[in-house]
């Protein structure tokens, strides 16, 4: 008997502790229920509170890698700003630069209160790109380890690496007139009942108040590096990546082939005439082929990379080659 009250003891204790690790999984805003049970203090501090800058430059982006999922707090603390949708408290991030095409989820997650988020995507140089709001950004059920939130997914192209019109910062932020509102959630009993396919006779839908301050959750993916999966190898091309400065002769615009060959293109270049200088190439023409040289090296078809490159250079371009060199490297980090 003494034994098994020791095991029953040893039994309930750990499984307080794996309800408590799985209450922490399941429903992150626990850590912050003195953020979420606060809106009318929310509300009157966001009424007084000193924007932080004067202009979206200026906001204080941070860092924001591939491969991140974090949780943020957007409180008193956090700075405030003059959207043209009225003030809010936000947080701003730079995204990452050198990656593939980046799949983000960003959710406002739900407890007795929602920060109801705006996401403003901004290029190189701070101009809007575009705002996602509440048509993509909608409701969404507690399942599995998710709680009830109210999340949209978006993806950010980065099929030409460099572009200073790629989308480069994030800023999420509420707008005024949300803060009015609510969003109305799904009652666990209802919850319950669906997951059974059994009639519900639970309680209503509850109404969830928006607040200007809650807690957002951002899941950045790079689309790239789950393409294939864990399980292929990428071969290193060596050769491509030595060949960081092309030899050119003095012949502008015409590159010479390898030592391997020189002594073949020695030959050939004394039985022929002097080559007439190719006309330098549109910058148009410039960015299409070094955009179709990246997509296949992204794609992993390095001879149509490689044709393209040397289309690229016969019709006049000086940067091809080092184009699909840089491609290269960035697909074996």
């Amino acid at each position: 008997m003494k034994y098994s009250k020791v095991a029953l003891t040893i039994l309930c204790s750990t499984l307080m502790t794996a309800c408590a690790s799985l209450e922490a999984t399941v429903a992150p805003t626990q850590e912050y229920k003195s953020i979420l049970d606060s809106r009318a203090s929310a509300l009157q501090q966001l009424g007084t509170v000193t924007v932080c800058c004067s202009s979206i430059s200026e906001l204080r982006y941070q860092p924001l890698a591939a491969e991140q999922k974090k949780v943020i707090a957007i409180d008193g603390s956090s700075p405030a700003f003059n959207f043209p949708e009225g003030k809010s408290y936000y947080a701003a991030f730079k995204l990452p630069t050198n990656s593939g095409d980046l799949k983000i989820t960003v959710a406002g997650l739900i407890d007795k209160t929602l920060f109801n988020p705006t996401v403003l995507m901004l290029d190189s140089q701070f101009k809007p790109t575009r705002t996602i709001g509440s048509d993509i950004i909608t409701y969404k059920p507690a399942r599995m380890l998710d709680g009830d939130r109210v999340e949209g997914v978006f993806t950010i192209d980065r099929s030409y690496v460099g572009n200073p019109n790629n989308e480069t910062y994030m800023v999420i932020y509420t707008t005024q007139a949300t803060l009015s509102q609510t969003t109305q959630a799904m009652s666990p009993s209802k919850m319950m009942a669906k997951s059974l396919s059994v009639q519900d006779y639970g309680a209503k839908d509850p109404l969830i108040p928006h607040s200007a301050w809650g807690v957002v959750s951002i899941d950045v993916e790079d689309m790239s590096s789950t393409k294939l999966g864990d399980n292929f190898y990428k071969p290193v091309y060596q050769e491509a990546i030595d060949a960081n400065t092309p030899i050119v002769d003095p012949a502008p615009n015409k590159l010479v082939v390898p030592a391997a060959t020189a002594t073949t293109a020695a030959v050939a270049t004394r039985a022929t005439a002097p080559a007439k200088p190719v006309p330098a190439m549109l910058s148009e023409t410039e960015a299409f082929y070094q955009s179709q040289i990246e997509k296949a090296v992204k794609a992993g078809d390095i001879d149509k990379a490689m044709q393209l490159v040397n289309e690229a250079e016969r019709a006049g371009s000086t940067k091809a080659k080092q184009v699909f060199v840089d491609a290269v490297k960035r697909s074996q980090k």
